[in-house]
């Protein structure tokens, strides 16, 4: 990892990044706009299909997910700014590794609901249980995408254990 760190802060754009005054805190702030809007949405979805707010039908609380994709897509972007800029203070940091494991959790969560659970859920009107299947699948996705806020945020204060 040491070599491709190198690398990496070595090119062009990395040095670029870590000299504007402008590109990191822009970055922070898009950062934060995307992740309230991924976990206040699916959040909110993750939410319903625990058994919350039955009076919303999971279509409607799931047609609010593009802005949520859209806050993951800020998010990606951002975070490959801030990767790019300071490899060095991510590739070696335990909480970096937990944020990224949490994420592909998320995701590999996402995928399965969309390919199995998501078909006889995203149906069901107002006032309907979800299915216990739902309610796993909401309740991971919850602790998943809490788990990459919270490890994100511990970022600089759990440092290096590598």
């Amino acid at each position: 990892m040491d070599t491709f760190v190198a690398w990496m802060e070595s090119t062009a754009v990395s040095r670029a990044i870590v000299a504007s005054r402008v590109i990191w805190p822009v970055c922070e702030i898009v950062h934060f706009i995307g992740l309230s809007l991924v976990i206040g949405i699916a959040g909110f979805f993750d939410l319903r299909l625990m058994g919350f707010m039955k009076r919303v039908p999971v279509s409607a609380a799931r047609d609010l997910m593009p802005l949520a994709i859209v806050g993951f897509l800020l998010n990606l972007t951002t975070g490959a700014t801030f990767f790019i800029g300071k490899p060095h203070q991510y590739v070696g940091n335990v909480a970096w590794w937990a944020k990224m494991f949490c994420l592909l959790l998320a995701g590999l969560n996402a995928m399965f609901f969309e390919t199995t659970v998501g078909a006889r859920t995203i149906n069901l009107g107002a006032g309907a249980e979800t299915p216990r299947s739902a309610k796993i699948v909401g309740a991971v996705s919850l602790a998943s995408w809490l788990g990459v806020l919270y490890w994100g945020r511990m970022l600089p204060y759990i440092g290096s254990a590598f």
